[in-house]
């Protein structure tokens, strides 16, 4: 794909890396999601970090979540997961341990102080045996004991519109996977599920809730999952899965994308070139949402405040 003369390269990532990739390119989208998932009440100001995880050590990889996001100074564990498994409340506690040892333990010779993450693992597939929430029974040698109950979303049991209204978008673009395996029975099912889901995204863009660029990839997401959930042959569908979904997905970057414009820009000796790189990144960025939203090149060149002519140019390059 060619975008303002530059080639998109697609990128090979897994879900738990599209996840943390949504979020990490909007705070305001991080503390929404952090509020829906955890019940919190963060404000929309408040300071975002993404702590790192394997690149950490090697030797930390097996005990490691997927991602620990800092959002107002409190830590969380956040794990996705394809479907339930038994060891689940082993795995998110060495998770959560893992991550207290890498970014919040300090020690001296006598003493040791350690702050536990806030953890929840989402399931993206789940059956009648996957758990809803995970339970720690802790006993001490003292007689002391601790339970502490850890959330799970199993999406199956979301619909997309409670998925909407707790902000919950970035782990509801793989809302699709549920369906997996998709039978005749699903198909009408599976038909209105995709179609509120790609309005509740849309809604979301025009709302300012998601940036552009980062709905245009949830949009790419959600497509991939249908196209890998449907076995095409010619014309025809057999919504029979006979194999699993593929576990990485064809991305694009478009924020990485964006920033070479502005290189670009910056390297034909425009002295505003940053300026004008970034417009042109968000005018792009416009356009395509524009396209993938199904507006006519009239309504896009409205809600862009462009020409109509330079509308209709950008798409036939």
């Amino acid at each position: 794909m060619i975008i303002g003369g530059i080639e998109a390269q697609p990128h090979q990532l897994s879900y738990d890396k599209i996840l943390k990739y949504t979020l990490s390119q909007s705070n305001p989208l991080t503390i929404q999601f952090i509020n829906g998932v955890f019940n919190d009440n963060i404000s929309q100001d408040a300071l975002v970090e993404w702590l790192e995880k394997e690149s950490t050590s090697d030797k930390h990889t097996a005990i490691v979540a997927d991602s620990y996001p800092r959002v107002d100074g409190k830590m969380y564990a956040i794990e996705i997961e394809q479907d339930g498994k038994g060891d689940m409340a082993v795995r998110v506690f060495r998770y959560a341990i893992g991550g207290a040892m890498l970014h919040s333990m300090t020690a001296t010779k006598s003493e040791l102080h350690i702050t536990i993450p806030q953890p929840c693992v989402v399931f993206l597939k789940s059956t009648i045996n996957t758990p809803s929430e995970l339970t720690w029974n802790i006993d001490f040698f003292d007689d002391q004991k601790v339970t502490l109950k850890v959330p799970a979303i199993r999406l199956a049991d979301l619909s997309v519109e409670e998925i909407a209204r707790r902000n919950l978008l970035p782990i509801g673009q793989f809302y699709l996977r549920t369906f997996e395996p998709l039978t005749k029975r699903k198909v009408d099912a599976f038909q209105t599920a995709a179609a509120s889901l790609f309005k509740a995204v849309k809604d979301a863009v025009e709302q300012e809730i998601v940036p552009y660029h980062i709905g245009l990839q949830m949009r790419d997401t959600i497509l991939e999952i249908m196209e890998n959930i449907t076995i095409k042959y010619k014309e025809e569908v057999d919504f029979t899965m006979t194999t699993d979904i593929v576990e990485t997905l064809s991305w694009i970057d478009y924020k990485e994308l964006f920033q070479k414009i502005e290189e670009r820009a910056k390297a034909e000796g425009k002295a505003e070139g940053e300026a004008k790189g970034k417009a042109e990144g968000e005018k792009i960025g416009k356009l395509l949402m524009g396209k993938e939203l199904g507006l006519t090149d009239e309504q896009i060149a409205v809600a862009a405040e462009l020409p109509l002519e330079e509308v209709k140019a950008f798409f036939c390059q």
